[in-house]
C-alpha cells in the first residue's frame, strides 16, 4: 500500500478542506450511527467509527461501541490510514512496529485489530477514516475489504448531503429575505412554479391588481384562471401560457404581453416578465406585471413633452412639420398653416397638402435636397423655396428637417421640421444687393446676424452677429475667419469663400457650422446662408446668421435616446445595427474578417432579485465600463437590454485577437463588483462568430453569436464558446422534432413495448416495465433520450404520460383476463407529471377509478428528481397512491447524494439498482460489494430489490447470491411489443 508524505502545506491544506465541510463539533447524527451499526454487523467487530482527522484530536462523527467524542491525535492508526493511498490494515497491532506503542494499543481498550479506508472529498484530501477494531488479532477478506470501502463511500456521500443542506439552508435564508422584497415590492409579483404551471405566491400589489379581496380566492390558480378564454392575438390562453413558460425556461427570462381578468377586474393588458430561478431547488418563475396604462401614461407623457416643444418652437414664429413617412402622411402645425393665411380645419395631413404648394419652378430643388436627406448624403435637410398662400401669393420659407427614427432594417420612419418665413429677409437682401446697404435701419433690426467677407476678414456686420458672439460691435469687425470660426469647419468655410469670390461653380448657399464665442471657450452652433456680393466695388460675401445651438441640443437628445441605452450609455440595438452593417462593407473591401462576440452575465436575475433593481443596475453599468475598458478604439459594445451585451471586433489581423479579447472580458467580469455596501461575483457566457467565416448578413451573425453564447452556458458557464454549423443544426433539428410531437400521438406514431422482469426466486415473470417508442414516419426509431426531455421542457409530456398510463392500464387488464391473475406493469412518470394539478390529465388513482381497476395492477417509477424537495401536493399524492394498492419504485437508485435519506423518509416498495452498477459485476468487484450493501440496506428497510441491464448469466448468479429480488435485461428478453410479451408470459418460468 503506497504512504503518503504529507508535508506541512498539504496538511494546512487538508485542514482547510475540513473545515470547510464544517462537519467538527456538530451533534451526533443517526445516519452516521446505522452506517457503523451496520459496519460493525457486516465486518463482525466490536468497534466502528467514523473519525474526523483535526489538528490536535481525533473526532468522533460517529463511534459505535465506543462512548467518547473524541481523543488526543497522535501518530499512527488513524493519522498513517489517512496518508494511505487504500485500505490501511493492522492484523495484529502488537506485531506493528508503527502501532504497538499507540495509546489505543497499549491503554484500556487494547486493540489489536485496525482497518481504515480514508473519506476523500472531491479534491482528493482526507477528511478523517472510516475504520474498525477489534480486540482480537484478526485477517480481513477482500470481500470484507470492498464491503468497507463502499461503505466509505457512502460517509462522504452523506458527508457532501451535509454540506448540500447547509447550502439550502442559505439559500432559504436568502429565499426569506427574497420574501420580504417580494411582499414589500410595489410592482405586482408572483412566483409560479415551473412543474405545475400554478402560482404559488402572489405579492399584495398582485393581489390588488386583479382586485382579490383574500389569499383563499387565490390558491392554485394557473395562468390561464386569470385570463380570458383566448388572448387579443385569438391564441388560446392555457395554450400560449405553456408556450411562453417554455421560453423563458430556455432564454432564462420572457417579456410579452398578456390580458389577465378576475372576478373583480374586467379584462386588462398587462406586460408581463418571466424570470427563471431556483429557489430551494425547486425551478420557479418570478413573474413581474406592469399595467401598460402606466405605459399609455408614459407615452401620453412624452407626447405632452413633444407638444411643449412643439410649443416652444411655433412661440418663436416658426411653423412646424412632423412627417409619417411610411403612411405619407403629415403633421402641420397650427402656426404651419397661419403662416400661410389658412385655418386650422383648412388643411389636411397628406403630403400632396405641402407638395401642391410648393412653386413649381422651386420643385425640384427641393426634392433633390430631400432624397438627399433620405438616403443618408446630409446630416440635414435645408431648402429655401416659395409656398403658395390662401390668398394666391407665394411667400419665401426656409424650410430645415431632420430625420429622427429609422426601423430595424435602416429604412427612415419619421422627419421633423420647421417652416420659418423669410420673405422679408429676403427682400433685405435684394434690397442690399440693389442699395449697397442703404437701408441699414432694416439690418439693425433684424434678429440674425448679417456680415460681409473679404479678404479672410468680417469687414461688415449688423449689431445682431456680435451679440450673438459676446463681443461690442466695434470689437467684431475685422476679425479673421481663425478667431471666429470653429477649427472643425475652417476649412470648409475657407474653401466655400474662396470659390465664392473667385467666380467659380458657387458652392452651396445654405449649411451649418460652429462659431467661437469671444475668448473661443464656447462654441455655439450656427446656420449660414451665403451668397456671392460686390461690397465697395470688390468681391465678396454676403452672409445671414442664425443661433441654432438649442436646435443642435434638441437634435442630439433626439439622436442619442434613438441610438443610446439610457442606463449604461452604450450604443443600443439601433446603433449596434448601423455600425454593423458599416463594418461588414468595410471587411468586404479591405478582406479583413470580424468578430460579433454575444455576452450575457451569469446569474445576473438572482442578484437583480435579491439585492434589487437599483443594485442591479448599478451592476450593469459597473459591467458596461469594465466591457469598454477590454475593447480597442476601434472596437463597439452595444448592450441590447436586460443584462446582454454584444461586441464587434473589428479589423481581425489573426483570430487569436478576438478569442484574447474575449477572454479579456471573462478576466475583468469575475472581479468582484462594489455595490454600494454589497460585494457580488458575477461571470459571463461569450459566444463568437466570425464573418465571413460563419455569416455573411447581420442577422445571421446575430443569431449564430446568441446560439454560441447559450452553448457556453451548456457547457458550464464563465466561458467562450465559437459558433459551428453543429449548433444551427441541433437548433434547426429540435425545433422540427417539436413540430412533429405535436402530431404524433395524433397520427399513432407512439407505441408501447414491455421489458419483462423476472423474479430470481422463481424464474417466474409477473412484472414488466412499460417503455414508450417513437415509429417517425422520415427518422424511424427516435429514442426516448432525444424526445421525452423536450416533452418534458414544452409540457407535451402531460398529454404523453396520460396516453402512456391508460396504453399500460389497459395492457394490464387485457393480461389478468388472458391469464387468470395480475401481471403488474410499471410506468415511469416525470417531476413534471407528479407535481400536476391539470384537471384534464388525472392522476393515477382517478385513472385507475375511472377504469374500474385495481391499484396492484400497476407500479409507478420515480426518480429522486421527483422527491427533491417535496411539498405536501407530493406527499399526498403518495399518501392516495398508497391508499389505492399503487406501488413505488425508485429508479436509478445510487447514482445521487441524497437515496439513504429518500428511504427513510418516503413509502417506497421498490429499490431499482441502476444499470452502470450492474455493468461491472464481477467477483471481488467493488461494483458488488455496492450492489451487496444496498440490497441488505433495501431488505431492513422492508424494500424489494430491481436489478436493471442484466445481460450476463454471471451478473444474473452474483445478484441471486446476493440476495436480489427481480432483474430485468437483455439476458431474460429485449423490451417486447404487447402481442411478444404476452408469447412470452406464456412460456413459464425462466430458467434460472
Amino acid at each position: 500500500m503506497h504512504d503518503r508524505e504529507i508535508s506541512i502545506d498539504e496538511e494546512s491544506k487538508r485542514l482547510d478542506t475540513l473545515r470547510r465541510y464544517d462537519i467538527l463539533d456538530t451533534p451526533r447524527d443517526e445516519r452516521f450511527d446505522n452506517i457503523t451499526a451496520l459496519t460493525a454487523e457486516l465486518m463482525q467487530v466490536p468497534l466502528a467509527l467514523v473519525t474526523l482527522v483535526d489538528a490536535d484530536r481525533l473526532w468522533f462523527k460517529s463511534a459505535h461501541g465506543l462512548d467518547v467524542r473524541e481523543i488526543p491525535r497522535c501518530s499512527g492508526l488513524c493519522s498513517s490510514a489517512i496518508q494511505q493511498d487504500g485500505p490501511y490494515i493492522v492484523e495484529d497491532t502488537r506485531e506493528s512496529p508503527v502501532e504497538r506503542d499507540h495509546p489505543l494499543v497499549t491503554g484500556p481498550l487494547a486493540l489489536r485489530f485496525y482497518a481504515g479506508v480514508p473519506l476523500r472529498a472531491d479534491d482528493g484530501r482526507a477528511l478523517g477514516v472510516l475504520c474498525i477494531a477489534d480486540r482480537q488479532p484478526r485477517q480481513l477478506a477482500a470481500r470484507a475489504i470492498s464491503h468497507l470501502q463502499a461503505l466509505a463511500r457512502m460517509v462522504m456521500d452523506q458527508f457532501e448531503l451535509m454540506r448540500a443542506l447547509r447550502q439550502v439552508t442559505s439559500i432559504a435564508e436568502d429565499d426569506r429575505r427574497f420574501k420580504l422584497l417580494f411582499d414589500k415590492i410595489a410592482d405586482p409579483m408572483l412566483l409560479l412554479d415551473a412543474a405545475s404551471g400554478m402560482f404559488i405566491d402572489w405579492n399584495p400589489a398582485a393581489m390588488e391588481m386583479l382586485g382579490y379581496p383574500n389569499r383563499d380566492e387565490i390558491r392554485a390558480l394557473s395562468p390561464a384562471d386569470i385570463s380570458p378564454r383566448r388572448q387579443p392575438d385569438g391564441r388560446d390562453s392555457a395554450e400560449k401560457a405553456l408556450e411562453m413558460n417554455a421560453i423563458a425556461a430556455r432564454e432564462g427570462s420572457h417579456r410579452f404581453q398578456w390580458a389577465i381578468c378576475s372576478p373583480y377586474r374586467d379584462t386588462l393588458v398587462i406586460e408581463v416578465l418571466l424570470t427563471a430561478l431556483t429557489m430551494q431547488g425547486r425551478r420557479v418563475f418570478i413573474t413581474t406585471w406592469r399595467d401598460l396604462t402606466s405605459q399609455r401614461l408614459a407615452e401620453q407623457k412624452l407626447l405632452d413633452s413633444e407638444i411643449r416643444w412643439k410649443f416652444a418652437i411655433e412661440g418663436s414664429g416658426d411653423g412646424l412639420w412632423d412627417w409619417n413617412i411610411p403612411a405619407s402622411t403629415v403633421f402641420f402645425s397650427r402656426r404651419w398653416k397661419s403662416m400661410l393665411g389658412f385655418e386650422e380645419h383648412e388643411i389636411g395631413s397628406d403630403l400632396t397638402e405641402w407638395a401642391s404648394r410648393v412653386h413649381p419652378d422651386d420643385m425640384p430643388s427641393v426634392m433633390a435636397d430631400v432624397q438627399a436627406h433620405l438616403r443618408g448624403e446630409t446630416t440635414t435637410y435645408i431648402n429655401e423655396h416659395r409656398v403658395r398662400c390662401k390668398d394666391g401669393e407665394y411667400r419665401w420659407i426656409l424650410d430645415r428637417g431632420k430625420i429622427v427614427s429609422h426601423d430595424d432594417a435602416g429604412e427612415p420612419l419619421r422627419m421633423v421640421g420647421t417652416h420659418t418665413d423669410v420673405t422679408d429677409r429676403r427682400r433685405v437682401l435684394m434690397e442690399l444687393e440693389a442699395a449697397e446697404f442703404g437701408h441699414r435701419a432694416l439690418l439693425n433690426a433684424m434678429a440674425d446676424g448679417v456680415f460681409v467677407s473679404q479678404d479672410f476678414r468680417f469687414v461688415f456686420n449688423n449689431p445682431a452677429l456680435p451679440q450673438m458672439l459676446g463681443y461690442a460691435p466695434d470689437e467684431f469687425t475685422g476679425l479673421r475667419f481663425d478667431q471666429i470660426v470653429h477649427p472643425d469647419f475652417l476649412d470648409l468655410w475657407t474653401e466655400r469663400f474662396i470659390q465664392r469670390i473667385s467666380g467659380a461653380i458657387e458652392p452651396v448657399r445654405q449649411y451649418e457650422a460652429k462659431f467661437l464665442r469671444k475668448g473661443g471657450a464656447e462654441v455655439i452652433w450656427i446656420e449660414l446662408i451665403a451668397s456671392r456680393f460686390m461690397f465697395q466695388g470688390a468681391p465678396a460675401v454676403l452672409g445671414i446668421v442664425r443661433n441654432i445651438s438649442e436646435k443642435k441640443k434638441t437634435e442630439d437628445i433626439i439622436w442619442r435616446q434613438a441610438n443610446y441605452d439610457a442606463l449604461t450609455q452604450l450604443p443600443n440595438r439601433l446603433m449596434l445595427l448601423d455600425r454593423l452593417d458599416h463594418e461588414i462593407r468595410q471587411s468586404r473591401r479591405s478582406g479583413q474578417p470580424l468578430a460579433v462576440m454575444f455576452i450575457d452575465l451569469d446569474h445576473f436575475k438572482e442578484i437583480n432579485d435579491t439585492l434589487g433593481h437599483h443594485r442591479g443596475d448599478l451592476l450593469l453599468q459597473l459591467a458596461a465600463q469594465r466591457l469598454s475598458s477590454c475593447l480597442r478604439e476601434t472596437d463597439l459594445v452595444a448592450r441590447l437590454g436586460g443584462d446582454e451585451f454584444t461586441v464587434v471586433v473589428s479589423g481581425l489581423d489573426d483570430m487569436d485577437t478576438a478569442e484574447r479579447i474575449a477572454q479579456n472580458i471573462l478576466d475583468a467580469l469575475q472581479r468582484p463588483f462594489h455595490l454600494e455596501s454589497e460585494l457580488v461575483y458575477v461571470t459571463a457566457s461569450i459566444g463568437i462568430t466570425l464573418y465571413p467565416h460563419d455569416a455573411r448578413c447581420i442577422e445571421d451573425l446575430l443569431k449564430q453569436a446568441d446560439q454560441a453564447m447559450y452553448d457556453a452556458k451548456h457547457l458550464g458557464r464563465n466561458r467562450l464558446s465559437y459558433f459551428t454549423p453543429s449548433m444551427q443544426q441541433r437548433a434547426e433539428r429540435r425545433m422540427r422534432l417539436v413540430g412533429d410531437m405535436h402530431e404524433a400521438i395524433a397520427k399513432k406514431q407512439f407505441y408501447m413495448v414491455y421489458q419483462p422482469i423476472v423474479d430470481l426466486a422463481t424464474g417466474q415473470t409477473r412484472k414488466a416495465e412499460a417503455l414508450i417508442r417513437w415509429n417517425h414516419p422520415e427518422r424511424g426509431i427516435v429514442s426516448p433520450a432525444d424526445f421525452i426531455p423536450i416533452a418534458e421542457e414544452t409540457g407535451l409530456i402531460m398529454e404523453l404520460g396520460d396516453w402512456i398510463t391508460r396504453t399500460a392500464l389497459a395492457f394490464a387488464l387485457y393480461l389478468e383476463q388472458q391469464f387468470d391473475e395480475p401481471v403488474q406493469i410499471s410506468v415511469n412518470q416525470s417531476p413534471v407529471q407528479f407535481r400536476n394539478k391539470k384537471p384534464q390529465y388525472p392522476d393515477i388513482v382517478q385513472v385507475l377509478n375511472q377504469a374500474g381497476a385495481s391499484g396492484e395492477l400497476v407500479t409507478v417509477e420515480i426518480t429522486e428528481g421527483t422527491l427533491l424537495d417535496a411539498d405536501a401536493q407530493v406527499l399526498d399524492k403518495l399518501h392516495r397512491m398508497r391508499e389505492a394498492h399503487v406501488q413505488v419504485s425508485l429508479d436509478d437508485f445510487g447514482t445521487g447524494y441524497s437515496s439513504l435519506s429518500y428511504l427513510n423518509k418516503f413509502a417506497i416498495d421498490y429499490l431499482k439498482i441502476d444499470r452502470s452498477f450492474v455493468q461491472g459485476l464481477a467477483p471481488h468487484s467493488s461494483e458488488l460489494a455496492l450492489c451487496e450493501a444496498m440490497i441488505v440496506m433495501a431488505h431492513k428497510l422492508g424494500i424489494k430489490v430491481i436489478a436493471e441491464g442484466v445481460e450476463t448469466a454471471e451478473q444474473r448468479d452474483l445478484l441471486i447470491l446476493a440476495g436480489c429480488d427481480y432483474a430485468q435485461g437483455y439476458l431474460f428478453a429485449r423490451p417486447l411489443t404487447g402481442e411478444a410479451f404476452e408469447a412470452f408470459l406464456a412460456q413459464g418460468p425462466q430458467p434460472l
